[in-house]
């Protein structure tokens, strides 16, 4: 298997992956975990007594490690220069030593075969809920190209930024033009050192009497020449129908070739991208570095 540069291999003995295989929700979760652990940090910044102590803090705080504010502007160089804020959340990280987890997952393992109603069963460790699940949901059961990666995508957002996200489309519908046109928002996604991890991300509306293929046809085109104009590899608009409010359509891209003359010549109208909003990396999910993670302190952040 190939490896990026700055990457590690993550090996998971069979007993790991199968519990957590029974552990994980949706694949999405599983390859979110399988993106951060092979961060070669994390090993520096999580100290852990086991593998499954590790994807147990996971689905608590998200493995999440600050990159350097520095090194992301420079792979995406439409960003603006990193806040105060920002270089000093980088600066501020400490290694976290890591208690045992395991004591849920012991007596979740060991009464899992008893009837759910009984006293004596226990809840399976699970991840943080995600306002995004239903939208995870749907584009696996439609098998949208891309679906497992968009999906790990959005959940590596902070839950703050995913509850942002899953009101976009309202925001859309609630607000349609009086000139019968259908209304979009632009979202790119860049909290790595790794340009090709960069994704951007679209909403729209196609109002009553636009004919579909002309919808998607030009979102498409919309799609493709934004990611050429921000230097990023991958993209999905979310298109939703104004009279219906359903969502009609997940159109993936991930063409990272030259544009055609057509969508060359679109280039120039396009809003500059100074005025894109940058999404918020999963700082909510991350634990405060440099203390110990202690029952107390778990049961205080649960409130």
């Amino acid at each position: 298997m190939s490896q990026r540069p700055g990457r590690t291999p993550t090996l998971l003995s069979l007993h790991d992956l199968e519990l957590i295989t029974e552990l994980v929700a949706r694949p999405a979760e599983f390859l979110l975990y399988l993106r951060r652990r092979r961060n070669p940090d994390v090993t520096v910044m999580f100290h852990a007594p086991d593998e499954l102590g590790l994807f147990l803090y996971f689905f608590e705080a998200g493995l999440w490690i600050e990159p350097d504010p520095a090194q992301v502007c420079a792979a995406f160089p439409f960003l603006p220069e990193p806040t105060t804020a920002e270089l000093r959340r980088y600066r501020a990280q400490k290694p976290s030593f890591l208690t045992s987890r395991t004591d849920v997952l012991d007596k979740w393992f060991h009464t899992k075969g008893r009837d759910d109603t009984g006293s004596g069963s226990a809840p399976k460790p699970a991840m943080v809920p995600s306002p995004l699940a239903p939208l995870l949901d749907q584009l696996q059961s439609w098998n949208v190209t891309g679906w497992l990666s968009i999906g790990a995508t959005l959940l590596s957002l902070a839950t703050s930024a995913q509850h942002k996200f899953a009101r976009h489309g309202d925001i859309l519908l609630n607000n349609p033009r009086p000139n019968g046109q259908g209304r979009s928002m632009t979202v790119p996604v860049t909290a790595s050192v790794d340009p090709a991890e960069g994704w951007l991300f679209v909403w729209a509306t196609r109002p009553a009497g636009q004919d579909p293929d002309d919808a998607e046809k030009s979102l498409r085109s919309y799609l493709r020449a934004k990611k050429h104009q921000l230097g990023l590899p991958r993209g999905v608009v979310f298109l939703y129908d104004e009279p219906t409010r359903d969502l009609v359509g997940a159109l993936y891209d991930g063409h990272i070739g030259p544009l055609d003359a057509a969508l060359t010549a679109t280039l120039q109208s396009l809003r500059p991208a100074s005025e894109l909003q940058r999404s918020i990396h999963p700082n909510a999910k991350r634990l405060p570095r440099g203390t110990k993670d202690t029952p107390k302190q778990r049961q205080k952040r649960k409130r």
